[in-house]
């Protein structure tokens, strides 16, 4: 992360933005918030358009006054921080920028403006670079780092200055500004060497006099990165020129002792571990009417209370409470809110929050001086554990953390953390910092594991993830466990594949285990095989086949999924009858082969003119009775999207015709006691005749009679033994395309 370096906002105003208007904005005051970002164009340079084309609403004037992009940082989950300096004659204009908030989706988030209209500084300098060098280095002897040309509005008016920058020894960088008609020197600087008075930790021990690094501006206080304001009392002025060492007791002291701790937080602590500041500045209120809280924080706003008579001392005067609500903004920087499954983004934020004030002061209780009604503190890491579990979420209390609070399960949290930084010190802290940028929204304990293991790959050399599994096991926090296999869905006969387990934990390390097993028209047709173990699967395949992929965890969860292999392509083939007589019920299956798994699905479609074909559902069999011809079609879709497709065209005939039929041709048969058979053949004109045996199955099994025949009645013998016992049908028919069928039983 980029850390942002000083910025100046002078009578910012910050504005809620609405949907896009086509009226004209007035200055600091902004409706529009769709910013449309060509592909490929950066956010940044977006804005800055954007914003160019709207100068005159900024109370800007085109051609005199411009803008740039200054800087351009990417947020947590996609979208920008966006700082636009202003230039007025083409020179930077001290102060005077402004910087946007832009979404992932090219949404403006949020906007800034503190820009400066209407300047009347001279534009030819008087004083050389190097006089101004001389003039702001005076007695020390530094190295100069950068001198350029600036404009500074002062009450005074607006000035044409050097921007001197200088590194002393030691490392401290000083910026001077010189005034470069008069050669005045104007330090905008000087509070950096400001001195106040604070409690370094609590009013357990003495005030002392501290360096206020950092102060850009006195009224309010504000820092790089935040500001100090007082919702009761008012604003702090130096005594003299960088004094601020007030009175204890003074409304003042507290406002100077809360910006002490909140720049010691926001850089010492946490600029050391590589955090590169909120997205938006943090200002932080004292004396606010919090009751019944005692602090509280939404975004990058911190309130802290007043004292609460009997509960709480003065919050600004405690500094592991300060730090803690400071946690909280650094977790909302990242884009977590509380809130989602069972509240655990709540008990998140409460336990990163305090683990972070436990880890810059040392030690596990927090509120200890704060909290009167909490000798021990309000909060504690420190819990022996169990119930201090996540089995026992809802259940456990602390100090002012009731059951089913999110401070009271913050704990459990916490304490896990605590328990890992006893095991591997200092870089826990990063490890809990770094783990925030791989969160969702509303995080559950179960991604947070995921994330500390993704923190530890990525930024640590995996070198702690066996005890960050122990101590979080210890708490009954497990990562979310997700078995999943890549690799080619198609093979053919003998080609080698290769097949990957993903990352079982969102990156994180864990054992797998490889089976597989053959599939035949659909189904299992083997026992499994136990193949490889490892993240990966090398092997050929001679027939369709599934592969099982085992995962555990480092929490000792398993998981498992599975994957399947076409390897020959699928076919599909009917079975059943294709002549039923009329009204009667038949059965009618398809065999696939070769597809693993699949499915099917099965139509009809009655052949007399004028019909559709109608959806059967998913089927492989199906039974009715026929009323009149029909034609039964089956698609199959097998896993890899292969497709095969089947047909099957039946028959349906009249069984056993009345003799006074006008049809032109008539059967009739008679069986005697010697299993010997009689067919009667009546016909109305003379034609060519086919007489032939079918079984239920439909298949040819004899041939009685194919030969012209006269009109008339004929008589045909023929000996039943040569068929099964079972159901047979006789069908006749004429070269004129007219025919018959009867249907008989062979008994034995």
């Amino acid at each position: 992360m980029i850390r942002p370096r000083p910025v100046v906002f002078a009578a910012c105003v910050t504005a809620l933005l609405a949907p896009l208007a086509l009226a004209q904005p007035s200055p600091g005051h902004w409706p529009g918030r769709f910013l449309p970002v060509p592909g490929g164009e950066r956010s940044g340079d977006a804005v800055c358009r954007w914003m160019c084309d709207r100068l005159s609403a900024f109370g800007l004037e085109s051609g005199t006054d411009s803008l740039r992009v200054e800087r351009e940082e990417a947020l947590p989950g996609g979208g920008a921080r966006v700082l636009i300096q202003q230039l007025w004659h083409g020179l930077p204009v001290v102060g005077a920028d402004a910087r946007a908030i832009v979404g992932a989706d090219g949404q403006l988030r949020s906007l800034l403006s503190g820009f400066k209209p209407n300047l009347a500084a001279p534009l030819a300098p008087q004083i050389a670079p190097e006089r101004a060098r001389s003039l702001a280095a005076g007695l020390r002897s530094p190295a100069f780092e950068a001198t350029t040309l600036a404009i500074v509005r002062r009450a005074s008016g607006d000035h044409l200055v050097w921007d001197v920058v200088q590194q002393l020894e030691g490392g401290e960088r000083v910026r001077t500004r010189v005034d470069a008609v008069t050669g005045e020197t104007l330090d905008e600087d000087a509070g950096a060497h400001a001195v106040g008075r604070v409690y370094p930790t609590d009013p357990r021990q003495p005030a002392e006099e501290r360096e206020l690094p950092g102060l850009l501006a006195v009224t309010p206080l504000r820092g790089r990165d935040f500001r100090i304001d007082d919702a009761s009392y008012p604003l702090a002025i130096a005594a003299a020129p960088g004094d601020f060492r007030f009175a204890v007791g003074d409304p003042a002291f507290d406002q100077v002792n809360v910006y002490w701790h909140v720049d010691h937080y926001l850089h010492d602590f946490m600029g050391a571990l590589g955090y590169g500041g909120s997205p938006d500045s943090v200002v932080v209120r004292v004396h606010f009417l919090a009751d019944p809280d005692v602090a509280r924080t939404n975004g990058s706003i911190v309130l802290l209370g007043i004292p609460i008579r009997g509960f709480c001392r003065e919050p600004s005067w405690s500094h592991d409470v300060i730090y803690h609500e400071l946690g909280h903004t650094v977790i909302y920087g990242f884009g977590v809110q509380p809130g989602g499954d069972n509240r655990e983004g709540n008990a998140l934020h409460e336990g990163i929050a305090d683990y972070f004030a436990a880890a810059i002061t040392g030690d596990p209780a927090i509120g200890e001086w704060a909290y009167i009604t909490f000798p021990n503190g309000v909060t504690r890491l420190d819990r022996p554990c169990p119930p201090w579990d996540k089995a026992h979420y809802d259940q456990v209390a602390f100090g002012g953390g009731g059951p089913s609070s999110p401070w009271a399960n913050g704990m459990i949290l916490g304490s896990a953390l605590w328990d890992l930084r006893l095991r591997i010190g200092a870089s826990s802290d990063s490890l809990v910092l770094e783990s925030l940028v791989y969160l969702p929204t509303w995080p559950t304990w179960a991604q947070f594991a995921n994330a500390m293991y993704l923190a530890d790959r990525d930024h640590h050399g995996g070198r702690f993830w066996p005890v960050i599994g122990e101590v979080l096991r210890r708490r009954g926090i497990r990562g979310a466990v997700s078995a999943s296999i890549s690799g080619p869905s198609r093979l053919s006969p003998g080609e080698t594949g290769e097949f990957r387990a993903l990352p079982c934990c969102g990156g994180t390390p864990g054992a797998y285990h490889w089976r597989v097993r053959g599939w035949c028209r659909g189904m299992p047709c083997e026992s499994w095989r136990d193949v490889a173990d490892g993240d990966r699967l090398t092997t050929a395949f001679t027939d369709d086949s599934e592969i099982e992929l085992s995962v555990l965890s480092p929490f000792g969860d398993p998981d498992t999924t599975h994957a399947y292999v076409s390897v020959l392509a699928p076919t599909l083939e009917f079975e059943g009858p294709s002549n039923v007589a009329k009204n009667a019920f038949g059965t009618w299956k398809v065999r696939p082969t070769g597809a693993a798994p699949f499915r099917v699905f099965m139509y009809r479609k009655w052949l007399p003119p004028g019909y559709q074909e109608e959806i059967l559902g998913q089927l492989t069999s199906v039974t009715f009775a026929a009323p009149m011809s029909f034609r039964l079609r089956a698609v199959l879709t097998d896993h890899a999207g292969r497709t095969a497709e089947a047909e099957r065209e039946v028959e349906v005939f009249t069984d056993h015709p009345p003799k006074s039929s006008t049809s032109p041709v008539l059967l009739t048969q008679f069986m005697d006691a010697e299993r010997r058979a009689e067919v009667h053949i009546e016909l109305r004109d003379a034609a060519n005749v086919r007489l032939k045996v079918f079984d239920i199955r439909g298949r040819e099994r004899l041939v009685l009679v194919d030969e012209q025949e006269p009109r008339g009645e004929r008589i045909v013998r023929w000996d039943t033994q040569v068929l099964e016992p079972g159901v047979y049908f006789l069908r006749a028919t004429t070269s004129s395309g007219h025919g018959a069928k009867l249907r008989f039983i062979v008994l034995r």
